[in-house]
Order: C-alpha cells, then sequence, then structure tokens
C-alpha cells in the first residue's frame, strides 16, 4: 500500500506530466486514466482499512478467559476479516500495479527529454525512478557524461555492478576529465587479473596508447606491471593460439627492456629465472607442507589414542562399580517386597478394609517378588548392561582410530593438496615460460 509522501509524489508527477508539452511514448489520455484510478482506488481502500481495525479491536475482546464462551462470535468476526483483508489486499495490489506504471511512464519521460538532449531534465526524471536498476543508473551516468560532469558519470558508474564494460567507461571519463593516474588505475583494475572479454582488449589498446608526463612517476612499476599482464596474455593464448602468445610474450619482454636497457634474450632469461624460483619456492612450500601433515597427522592419532585410554578407564571403571550396581538394585527391590508385605499385613488387619484394597495389596506384593525373583537371577545381565555403554563407547573410540590409520594417504592429500596445486601450476607456467623463451629468442 502507498503511504502519504509516495501519493503525492505520484499526483504530482501526474500533474508535470499533464502540463508540459513534451512528446511522450505514452499518451495524456493514458496518464489521465491512471491518475483516476489512483485516486479511485486509494478512496476505495480507506474503507476496508478502517473497518479492519474496527474488527481487529473487536476480536481482542474476545481473546483470553473472556472469549472462551463466545466461539460463534469470535469466528463470525474471523470470517469478516478475513474478507475485508481480501479487499485490502486487492486493492494494494491494484496500487502497486498502478504505480508500476506511473514509474515506466516516468522513466519513458526521461528518455525523452535524453533523447531530446535536455540532460538536466533526463537527470531529474531518472532519479524519480524509485527501482533503480544499473539500467538507470548507466542513463544518468551518460546524461551527467553528456553534460562533461564526468565526476558525477563516475560516481553513477561505479554504483553499478562492477564489470570491465563498466570500468572502460569510468576509463573514459577519467581521460576526457584530464584525470591521467585515475585512467591507468581504473585500466589497471580492468586487466588485473585477465579476463578474456572484449573489455580487456580495448583496455589493453588504451593502456598502450595513454601515455602522460607524470606517468613514471605516479606508476614507477608501469612497466613491469604491464608485462606482468602480457605474459599472462601470453599463458592463456598458449594453447589455443600460439602464435599471439609468442606476440604477447615478445611485448611483454620489449616492456621490460623500456625499463632496463638490457638485451631482449637476457631480460627474458630473467623472466624464465623468476618463474624457475617461483616452482623452487612452490616445492619447498609443499615439502614444509607435507611435513606438517605428517604431524598433523600423528596428533589426529595421538588424540585417538588418548581417546581408547580414556574410555578404557572409564570402563574399567564401570566394571568396578556394576556389582555395586547390582547390589544396589538388589536391596531396592527387596526392600520393595517387604514395603508391600508390610502394606499387605496392614491392610488384612483392618476390619474395615475392603475385598479391592486387598486384592490390590497382593497384586503389589506378587509384583514385588516377581521383581526381585528377576533380580536375583538376572545378575548377569544386569552388570553385563550397566557396562555395555561403556564398552561401546570404547569400540568407537578404536574403530575412530582405524579409520584414522586406513585413511592416512587421502588425509595427508586433502592437507597437502591447495599446495600440490600450487606446485604444478607454477611448473606448467615454467615450461610455457621456457617454450616462450626458446621460441623468441
Amino acid at each position: 500500500m502507498l503511504n502519504t509522501n509516495k501519493n503525492l509524489y505520484i499526483k504530482i508527477t501526474l500533474a508535470f506530466l499533464l502540463t508540459h508539452s513534451i512528446t511522450f511514448a505514452a499518451s495524456v489520455s493514458d496518464i489521465e486514466k491512471i491518475e483516476k484510478n489512483l485516486i479511485k482506488t486509494e478512496t476505495e481502500l480507506l474503507a476496508p482499512e478502517l473497518r479492519l481495525d474496527e474488527l481487529f479491536t473487536e476480536r481482542a475482546k474476545y481473546d483470553g478467559i473472556g472469549g472462551w464462551f463466545q466461539n460463534s462470535k469470535k469466528k463470525a468476526i474471523e470470517a469478516e476479516i478475513a474478507k475485508e483483508q481480501e479487499k485490502v489486499n486487492a486493492l494494494t495490489n491494484e496500487l502497486k500495479n498502478l504505480n508500476n506504471q506511473v514509474q515506466e511512464m516516468v522513466y519513458e519521460v526521461a528518455q525523452t527529454y535524453e533523447s531530446q538532449k535536455d540532460y538536466e531534465k533526463a537527470i531529474e526524471y531518472y532519479l524519480k525512478v524509485t527501482n533503480r536498476t544499473d539500467q538507470v543508473r548507466q542513463r544518468i551516468a551518460v546524461c551527467f557524461k553528456a553534460q562533461k560532469n564526468y565526476m558525477q558519470a563516475i560516481k553513477w558508474y561505479l554504483e553499478m555492478k562492477r564489470t570491465d564494460n563498466v570500468l572502460i567507461e569510468v576509463v573514459d571519463c577519467c581521460k576526457l576529465d584530464g584525470k591521467d593516474k585515475e585512467a591507468i588505475y581504473w585500466l589497471f583494475e580492468i586487466l588485473e587479473p585477465l579476463n578474456d572479454n572484449s573489455a580487456e582488449n580495448t583496455a589493453f589498446k588504451l593502456i598502450e596508447e595513454y601515455k602522460y608526463q607524470n606517468l613514471k612517476i605516479d606508476y614507477p612499476n608501469f612497466f613491469e606491471r604491464l608485462s606482468k599482464i602480457y605474459i599472462s596474455k601470453a599463458f592463456n593464448n598458449y594453447q589455443k593460439n600460439p602464435t599471439q602468445a609468442n606476440a604477447d610474450y615478445k611485448k611483454a619482454v620489449a616492456l621490460l627492456c623500456e625499463e632496463t636497457n638490457d638485451p631482449e634474450s637476457s631480460v627474458s632469461m630473467k623472466i624464465v629465472n623468476s618463474y624457475q624460483d617461483l616452482y623452487t619456492e612452490a616445492l619447498e612450500i609443499l615439502a614444509k607442507q607435507r611435513e606438517a601433515a605428517e604431524r598433523n597427522f600423528q596428533d589426529k592419532i595421538n588424540d585417538a589414542n588418548e581417546a581408547i585410554r580414556e574410555a578404557e578407564h572409564r570402563l574399567r571403571r564401570a566394571e568396578r562399580d556394576a556389582e555395586r550396581h547390582y547390589q544396589d538394585t538388589l536391596r531396592n527391590a527387596e526392600d520393595s517386597v517387604k514395603r508391600a508385605q508390610k502394606r499387605y499385613s496392614d491392610i488384612m488387619a483392618k476390619p474395615e478394609a475392603t475385598q479391592q484394597e486387598k486384592d490390590n495389596a497382593k497384586r503389589l506384593v506378587d509384583s514385588a517378588e516377581r521383581e526381585l525373583q528377576r533380580v536375583r537371577n538376572g545378575r548377569f545381565e544386569i552388570v553385563r548392561n550397566y557396562i555395555r555403554p561403556y564398552e561401546r563407547e570404547l569400540e568407537s573410540a578404536k574403530r575412530e582410530k582405524y579409520d584414522l590409520e586406513r585413511d592416512k594417504i587421502q588425509i595427508i592429500e586433502n592437507f597437502i593438496a591447495p599446495y600440490k596445486k600450487k606446485a604444478e601450476s607454477t611448473k606448467k607456467l615454467l615450461q610455457m615460460v621456457k617454450t616462450l623463451h626458446i621460441n623468441n629468442f
């Protein structure tokens, strides 16, 4: 349901639409019809809402003890509440649909202003759209950009979902605004890491062409960063496009040569050595983590052994306590027989005792004697039942240790898996960069 402020906004918006001569996708008669329907629906909604308030107040009177004997009245009120709620829901949905239509018209108005290059008015009406999707944000950014208000355009672009295509627009606004350092920053954001899309192709072209006076001051490692991106590009193309991969690698080497002035073959060899170092480091880390995995596994075994020792200790204690438990059970059974016999004797001694009371007392004696006999004959079972949970606990602890020992290789492999994957990945990169070096230098 629309609140008062929203209703007022809709009416103001509609009034504006009706009083301006601009040509819209929606006709004036359509707008007038929606305005009339909004007012009519709001009026219709008022009565069932007020009636619902009254019914809820009336229904509250029958809560608690006061309503125990008023069930028919409660049901009648609840039935009327359901009926009025249905009316409110239907009218609320209708208002929502009408509001959506208004929002669509507001968007169309903004589009019309934009097409006529009245960007100020276009922005004004895009901002009136309450469901501000990325589509709306993009139109606002485009209008600000057309006004050469690049900072505002960037603000709205960055409120959109962060994609490389959006960041290309941010780069363009930075360039147009003379903000060179920021433009380079966002170009690197697009290229690091590579995602192999068309926006990156544009970013590569821009960053190669983009030179300004303070570039080396703002980005002292500019060529190194860009070189690494080209090496990544070469790796991406290595299988699917070897020719392009070689070109990318040569570009990476050439960029580093701009910084060092060393021969290309020497620079390329340094790149190979750097990947050799990465691979060696990855192997060292893997070896250390394998040792850590062994220690971690041994810790698990130690914990399992400790759990077994504790379970064995509890079982031994239970075995000692089991006889005492049996004696306590036997004593309780004997006491129950004595109490039942005394009660039976007391009842039999009363002249006023009924036959039913005598029979009940005799049944209690018989039951207590049967239980006593069961306890006397069931010593082994009672003792076994007492210690069985402790035996199961010990069996579970031993089974956990067995499972650990059985799965030792897999447990260790799971522990070192990320480090092993890293070593395999760096080995693959090293092999590729060696091939690229041989192919080109």
